[in-house]
């Protein structure tokens, strides 16, 4: 067994973390332009999504109204992962400089599992949006709402709930070490 410390830096831990760093902070930058970008260059994708494809959508460029609710729809929808991606950073910035068992990065993990459990409505929410958005300049009769729950949202509500028992954990480890600290 090792005789190095559990509050001593970790090399691996340490590499590890500046990498999820580098991309978060890429994906963070890439996320809102990718979007835009993926509504005016591959509309015929949009219409196919679980949430709107029992509309049965024309696959042919947007309106520029629907362009413009349909990027406004997903943005808003991505704004809970721009978070959590957010917080991920920030805490995997704290592994990388060695805080571990901290009340901080115990706050940060629970913030991440924040942000799977908004997305997890968000995600019908955005089918609703988008069938909305997608309505825009169809003849009366052919303008229809779709609700929807798939299983990513039920898995993004399932793995935040895990993530936050794990940050309340992580919050009392952080406690025991704070109290170890002053033994020493």
């Amino acid at each position: 067994m090792s005789t190095k410390s559990l509050m001593e830096p970790d090399a691996r831990i340490t590499r590890l973390s500046r990498v999820v760093v580098w991309v978060t902070t890429i994906l963070i930058g890439v996320l809102p332009p990718g979007i835009v970008a993926y509504v005016l260059l591959l509309p015929e994708q949009i219409v196919h999504w679980r949430s709107v494809a029992p509309l049965h959508l024309s696959s042919d460029p947007f309106l520029p109204e629907q362009a413009a609710a349909v990027i406004a729809v997903l943005l808003f929808y991505s704004l809970p992962s721009l978070w959590g991606l957010w917080e991920m950073r920030a805490l995997f910035r704290g592994y990388a400089a060695g805080e571990i068992f901290t009340l901080a990065m115990a706050r940060r993990l629970r913030r991440c599992a924040m942000a799977l459990l908004i997305l997890a409505p968000a995600g019908p929410a955005a089918g609703v949006g988008l069938s909305l958005a997608l309505s825009i300049g169809q003849m009366p009769g052919k303008r229809m709402l779709v609700l929807g729950i798939g299983s990513d949202d039920l898995g993004h509500a399932l793995i935040g709930l895990a993530l936050l028992i794990v940050a309340q954990v992580m919050v009392r480890a952080a406690k025991l070490a704070e109290e170890n600290q002053g033994f020493v």
